[in-house]
């Protein structure tokens, strides 16, 4: 038996409690009971407070990039709470590989959990081979369920976002919750994966809650993959143009593992690398196509907007940056920015997390040439650090919602 498999069995075996942030809520809520069925004990993490930003900035170096500090932050105000018997205590993180420092973020926790908490394990999520020891293993079966998982995902993020400014949030969460009870009685059975059937029942579920033909100013958010779409780190962002009349439009997290895939077959026609991998991540490709296809075929007949077909993405991406800019979010941002701005969401937050290089050059970056585009649309940057305050983001939030489009 090789130590990978050892170490993740005796997670299993011992009943490790296994924490991990809440980027993504509802997507991540489908995730961590996937791998729970599968033995483990995922613990969704969701902070509140300063609290977690002054304890990151404690253990981390003030000029690395604030989701690590956030992160750190949260995982030691979890660890320092008594609530864990810390011998059975791991945490667990995604990295992409790629020339962004969520890279180092293993290395980064251990050495910020050294002094205090030398035996919690800190695990991996990557395709990229790194860390392979403490990272967790996928094989063909998991991968299917958790691509499902974020689609079931993505889609119940979709309507939930398209119901909540114009009914009761307490119907938008009902139907959310009863949606995901079904998924979850689902995991570990074939019907899981009949998404076609899922797709239609999370639909017929939310009728009640489409959105009126007369919509709220659309409002996209895009930017770092973890700011933008973590409550906490983002100060609750969405809530609070809901809460300014706007309907809020999301990205999907497929679209983000779309990208990922996408450049990985760009790096095989561009520098003939990932030889072996190309026809794995070719099929991979094609597969989120189709199993997106199928979700967009669900909203047919409803007035719920669908996500955009990646392709399209790339096309629009294209038409300002080359998609061999990947470093971070990379050419996804712009893309992102030109696919809305060339349809109905004429408005635009880019999330700007302190000390990501090449999420300022590609988002705050490319601001003028999208515009140049698309001169009606309405594009605020906005920046985000540990020590920062929601007070000023709303004042420059304000002052985008005074002109939109």
């Amino acid at each position: 038996m090789n130590s990978r498999k050892e170490f993740f069995q005796k997670l299993i075996d011992e009943h490790y409690t296994i924490l991990a942030p809440d980027m993504c809520p509802i997507q991540f809520h489908i995730l961590a009971n996937i791998l729970n069925h599968d033995g483990f004990n995922i613990k969704i993490i969701s902070p509140e407070g300063r609290e977690a930003k002054d304890y990151g900035l404690s253990v981390i170096h003030n000029d690395a990039c604030y989701p690590v500090v956030i992160l750190a932050g949260c995982f030691m105000k979890e660890l320092r709470s008594g609530n864990y018997d810390l011998d059975h205590t791991a945490v667990i993180i995604s990295q992409t590989g790629g020339g962004c420092r969520a890279s180092n973020y293993l290395s980064l926790f251990n050495k910020a959990f050294a002094k205090e908490f030398p035996q919690v394990p800190v695990i991996s999520i990557n395709f990229s081979g790194l860390e392979k020891e403490r990272s967790l293993p996928f094989g063909l079966r998991r991968g299917v369920k958790m691509l499902a998982g974020v689609c079931y995902g993505d889609m119940l993020m979709n309507l939930v976002l398209q119901s909540e400014p114009y009914y009761p949030k307490d119907e938008v969460e009902a139907a959310l919750n009863d949606c995901l009870s079904m998924l979850d009685a689902q995991i570990g059975k074939r019907s899981f994966l009949n998404k076609k059937k899922n797709y239609a029942r999370i639909v017929e579920r939310f009728k009640p809650l489409m959105p009126p033909q007369k919509r709220k100013p659309l409002v996209g958010i895009v930017g770092e993959i973890y700011v933008k779409y973590s409550p906490y780190a983002n100060n609750h962002l969405a809530d609070f143009l809901v809460k300014e009349g706007c309907e809020v439009v999301y990205p999907s997290l497929m679209e983000f593992l779309q990208y990922c895939i996408y450049n990985s077959l760009e790096d095989h026609k561009r520098y003939g690398k990932n030889k072996l991998s190309f026809p794995i991540w070719k099929l991979a490709y094609k597969y989120t196509l189709r199993i997106c296809a199928e979700a967009k075929k669900a909203l047919e007949g409803t007035s719920f907007r669908p996500y955009e077909d990646f392709r399209e993405v790339v096309e629009a991406g294209q038409r300002v940056i080359s998609t061999g800019v990947k470093m971070g979010e990379g050419w996804l941002i712009p893309a992102e920015m030109v696919e809305y701005t060339s349809g109905a969401v004429k408005n635009i937050v880019v999330v700007q997390p302190f000390g990501c290089l090449p999420n300022h050059i590609v988002g705050k970056g490319m601001i003028r040439p999208v515009k140049e585009l698309n001169p009606e649309a309405n594009i605020v940057p906005i920046d985000f650090d540990a020590s920062s305050t929601s007070v000023n983001q709303e004042n420059r939030l304000k002052l985008m919602l005074a002109n939109l489009a």
